[in-house]
């Protein structure tokens, strides 16, 4: 992990943009903006993680992060956090809170912006029906689901 600062106003992050590295925030506070137009959809403080998704896989940012404050992080890139789980398999399971944490917060958001309240299924529901059905990914058909149990 390396220390890292940033000044308050400045963009950490575009979204769209690849990433493949995550910032665990020891001081300081960011916004998290969506979209063309910068909806804020969030702040994150000290003790929270932005830009985490690319450990699991690497690839395009889902929001911006500007720096609010002045904010120091920690940062690791996905080889970094590949290398530390697989010496300490426990680590994994405080960043699968994280996700977990995130996802339920974006089906809460969901259910506020669809008028029937049916939150993240729904809108899937309703992405799936008009689009084709997605490739299976090989490492995750091979995988032997027995293992995680």
């Amino acid at each position: 992990m390396q220390q890292v600062g940033f000044k308050a106003g400045e963009t950490i992050m575009r979204e769209g943009d690849e990433g493949d590295t995550a910032y665990f925030i020891v001081t300081g506070a960011v916004e998290v903006l969506v979209g063309a137009g910068g909806r804020r959809v969030g702040i994150l403080q000290t003790g929270e993680v932005f830009g985490e998704m690319c450990l699991i896989e690497p690839g395009p940012r889902s929001a911006t992060i500007v720096a609010m404050t002045d904010v120091e992080c920690l940062s690791t890139t996905y080889d970094e956090f590949i290398g530390s789980i697989e010496d300490n398999p426990y680590r994994a399971v405080a960043f699968m809170r994280t996700l977990v944490r995130r996802l339920r917060q974006m089906n809460e958001l969901m259910e506020k912006i669809d008028p029937n309240r049916r939150g993240l299924r729904g809108f899937v529901a309703d992405v799936q029906k008009g689009a084709a059905p997605a490739p299976a990914d090989a490492e995750a058909a091979n995988l032997s689901w027995t293992t995680l149990w």
